[in-house]
């Protein structure tokens, strides 16, 4: 079934990068802990891009369940407009409790909070959302062009 596909998807995503990637510590700004802050102007660019990726997966959601009797490639669009929310909501919430807890005040920087299971997570998340993206679009294509 499709839905147990766009359901597992990040599910095995996520184990998967868990086993593979090393223990870390991971950091979200760049010089770990000498430059506050650089990880916002690609917070912004990742935003906007899954924002993208959520208004295109659920429009095209909406197109093909009101004009095709296959409702898979709604599925799979809708699942995408969802972990790219989902992603933006977790990054955003992670990047801040990242900041309050690296930066704690005048003092020198703290230990990073930033774990490899939040790593895993966002990785798992954005592929996931592409995927399953680009799958719907093209199973909805070919399905109009039958």
């Amino acid at each position: 079934m499709p839905i147990d596909f766009a359901i597992a998807l990040p599910i095995v995503l996520w184990i998967a990068l868990r086993l593979t990637f090393p223990a870390g510590p991971y950091e979200m700004d760049h010089g770990n802990g000498a430059a506050k802050g650089t990880f916002f102007p690609l917070l912004i660019l990742y935003q906007v891009f899954f924002y993208v990726i959520a208004g295109l997966g659920l429009g095209g959601a909406f197109w093909n369940w009101n004009y095709d009797e296959n409702m898979w490639p709604s599925v799979f669009l809708r699942a995408a407009a969802f972990y790219a929310l989902l992603l933006n909501g977790l990054l955003l919430c992670w990047y801040e409790g990242y900041l309050h807890t690296r930066y704690p005040g005048p003092a020198r920087p703290a230990a990073s909070n930033y774990t490899l299971n939040r790593y895993a997570a966002n990785m798992a998340l954005a592929f996931s959302s592409l995927v399953l993206f680009f799958a719907g679009a093209i199973w909805a294509a070919r399905e109009m062009a039958k």
